[in-house]
């Protein structure tokens, strides 16, 4: 597996990659997990050069963690991608892909960047859309891989992808979930027993709306308030939001269109986030263009 840090270095090798088949690319944010596995061993499956980022989300890293095995683990994450076999991992230092004199940044517009989880944030969706838009053209991969549990930041991605010319496809596959439920998460770790426990009614919350959903229910405000009140259901959750949005725009709905096999539908996201103890907790269920669920 061999490790590079220097950006002119990652251009070079880029470069030397249309002669050797299709590049697989897995960016993430580190503290690696079997939800990156899955992703990987599809990149692996369907590409012959797999490729992993690790650059530290800033938000992320303001949060301090508490106890032992829960301080982030560089080592343990390129361990972690040598066992699966990844061909290259791209690991940029922060003061070389972002140096002093760095004026130039990706500014998307819309509710796409405005509502759910980047409303929480401006600058968090400034920088998603920079740091994607460099490691894209950085790696130049012909396939990027995405778990579905960032389903805000796959319809980013893939919106910088068609409105800047970006060379590239883009695949979201479903979530890694545990036995309950519950979306995998490295932040599961710092759940307390009772709110680990509690944590599972947000996965709870979209079955019992998509149940509503195939029962003929159309109205959104009724299935947003049936999931806000399945999560209310624990004291331990604090609700963020329960909305049903445009998977691509983000912009919210007001009457699903009816479910139906025999021709094509527009599609539409369930996306739930609450706060238990001090971890952010997120989920979404998609119904696709295609007419099947992706949870």
């Amino acid at each position: 597996m061999r490790i590079i840090h220097s950006l002119d270095e990652m251009t070079e090798t880029a470069r030397g990659w249309l002669a050797s088949g299709p590049v697989g690319f897995v960016p993430t944010s580190g503290r690696l997990h079997a939800g990156h596995l899955s992703l990987l061993q599809a990149a692996r499956r369907e590409c012959e050069i797999t490729v992993a980022s690790i650059v530290t989300d800033p938000e992320e890293s303001k949060v301090q963690y508490q106890g032992a095995g829960l301080m982030y683990d560089l080592a343990r994450d390129v361990q972690f991608l040598e066992a699966a076999q990844v061909d290259v991992v791209f690991i940029p230092r922060r003061e070389t892909l972002y140096p002093s004199t760095f004026a130039t940044y990706v500014m998307a517009s819309g509710p796409l960047v405005e509502r759910l989880e980047c409303a929480h944030s401006r600058d968090r969706a400034r920088y998603m859309a920079t740091v994607f838009t460099k490691l894209l053209q950085l790696i130049r991969p012909d396939i990027t891989y995405f778990g579905q549990k960032s389903a805000q930041k796959v319809a980013l991605v893939r919106r910088l992808i068609h409105d800047l010319c970006i060379d590239t496809s883009l695949r979201a596959l479903p979530m890694v979930r545990e036995g309950d439920g519950l979306a995998l998460s490295s932040d599961n770790a710092l759940l307390a027993f009772a709110e680990r426990q509690a944590a599972s009614l947000l996965y709870r919350a979209l079955l019992n709306a998509k149940v509503l959903i195939e029962q003929g229910e159309r109205q959104v405000s009724l299935l947003n308030q049936s999931m806000a009140a399945t999560i209310a259901s624990s004291p331990l959750l604090s609700l963020d939001y329960a909305a049903i949005c445009d998977p691509a725009t983000f912009v919210g709905l007001d009457l699903l269109p009816a479910l139906t096999s025999t021709s094509a539908s527009p599609g539409f996201l369930l996306a739930v986030s609450a706060c238990a103890g001090s971890v952010r907790l997120t989920d979404n269920f998609q119904f696709t263009r295609d007419n099947y669920w992706l949870i």
